[in-house]
């Protein structure tokens, strides 16, 4: 399929043994981050007994505790897409970890050969669901900042379970993020907005704060490409409030 020699060429190039070592966090063969049928049910489901990484040579818990013994804030990019934002932000920010996710693999093998090609050193690519990432991989309260740039705004209604903004989805961020630690999102979605700003005034768990301004070169590829189409680009930010006594 063109699909498959798309990913293939993409896969080809992390080969490349001018390059610096990869970036890219390798699952193996990983049952949650790369699931088969009757895992992907038990892990839409939620049915008993819930599914947990033993922990054994896992990269991405090895990505925090590389982390941790730096002295490292790390953050989270969710839907990394082609990795514009994510290689500016972590150029711009050398004393960070941030761990990338993205779904599609091809993307994900351009974003390691174009990291390595710019020197970059502190990020990591993850392929992946971000929700089984959020749920099962990454420890709780690590991650001092989420990004969700432009995430896919699922306009059909009987597609908006799928949206990264609802209460399940929420949760999971609310458990990656430390206290004080900051959700980032931007859409050109108006409707998707309006539901976004809904659910989280909702949510006692954060506070609304002002939202990020990313510089020219953080803008994501979609950004760019929407602005260009003279669409309003839509930002907020919250906060993750300390648990109350």
């Amino acid at each position: 399929m063109p699909r498959d020699r798309h990913v293939n060429r993409a896969l080809q190039l992390q080969r490349d043994p001018s390059l610096p070592p990869s970036l890219a966090l390798d699952p193996g063969n990983c049952p949650i981050m790369r699931p088969d049928g009757a895992m992907k049910e038990r892990l839409g489901g939620h049915e008993p007994p819930l599914p947990r990484c033993p922990g054994g040579g896992c990269p991405v818990l090895a990505f925090f505790a590389d982390a941790r013994a730096a002295g490292a804030a790390v953050e989270l990019d969710v839907g990394s897409g082609y990795g514009r934002f994510a290689r500016a932000h972590a150029a711009a920010n050398p004393d960070i970890r941030l761990l990338a996710l993205e779904q599609d693999e091809a993307r994900v093998a351009r974003c390691d050969v174009a990291s390595r090609r710019e020197g970059l050193r502190n990020v990591g690519w993850l392929a992946g669901e971000a929700r089984y990432a959020l749920e099962y991989c990454i420890p709780p309260e690590a991650v001092s900042a989420v990004y969700v740039l432009f995430p896919d705004p699922w306009p059909k209604d009987r597609h908006a379970h799928n949206r990264i903004f609802r209460k399940g989805n929420v949760d999971l961020l609310w458990r990656v993020l430390v206290p004080g630690g900051t959700l980032n999102a931007s859409t050109d979605n108006a409707d998707y907005f309006a539901q976004m700003l809904a659910t989280m005034a909702d949510d006692a768990r954060f506070e609304r704060i002002d939202p990020m301004v990313r510089p020219e070169a953080e803008k994501t590829d979609f950004e760019l490409k929407f602005l260009g189409q003279g669409k309003t680009v839509n930002s907020a930010s919250w906060r993750r409030l300390r648990p109350s006594c």
